[in-house]
């Protein structure tokens, strides 16, 4: 199946979508990684406070694809959705020895999350937002490639940013995502 990336302004209103109580404060940060980072849920769901670097922007993934570690940079907008849930977390009394997205039941406050949640919540808001194509965890890493290609960042910080290991695998990626964008540049062609 071709990667299908998300518009912005589809993954904008999918974070919309996530309501301001204490569970749709968490999941918006945690989709945010996802989107903006381009990370994988898996390894956004083990990140832990001490994993942000708040002034540099900057979270440290330790055990991403194949048990690597990777940093991810953030953008001002990224950091301060994921501000407020710190914020909130905190009002619960959750500190540096609970993962940073974690449980918010009282009967197992600071538990680990299953990606399970994410893969339902996101199909929830999906409608809630009015999105029909196919939506789902890893097609906001699709997305953060997208627009990474479309704000005309080069090959290895785009490699960077994904954890990629070779290059080749990032323009295999990138082609397959966005293969208008090389068919644009194509049919611009001069004699």
């Amino acid at each position: 199946m071709q990667p299908t990336p998300l518009s912005r302004d589809e993954a904008r209103a999918l974070l919309d979508a996530c309501p301001d109580t204490t569970v749709g404060i968490r999941d918006r940060a945690v989709l945010t990684v996802l989107y903006r980072g381009g990370t994988r849920i898996s390894a956004t769901l083990k990140i832990r406070p001490a994993d942000i670097d708040w002034e540099r922007r900057l979270i440290l993934l330790h055990n991403d694809k194949g048990g690597k570690g990777r940093t991810v940079v953030l953008d001002d907008g990224a950091m301060a959705i994921l501000k407020i849930w710190d914020e909130r977390r905190t009002s619960l009394g959750l500190n540096g020895r609970h993962p940073f997205f974690c449980v918010t039941r009282k009967t197992s406050l600071g538990n680990p999350l299953d990606s399970s949640h994410f893969r339902r919540q996101i199909k929830r808001l999906q409608g809630k937002a009015g999105i029909t194509r196919r939506c789902h965890l890893h097609g906001l890493r699709h997305t953060a490639a997208s627009e990474l290609v479309e704000e005309g960042f080069d090959l290895m910080t785009i490699s960077q940013q994904l954890g990629h290991a070779h290059a080749s695998t990032t323009s295999m990626y990138l082609h397959r995502l966005r293969p208008d964008l090389a068919n644009e540049r194509l049919a611009q062609r001069e004699w």
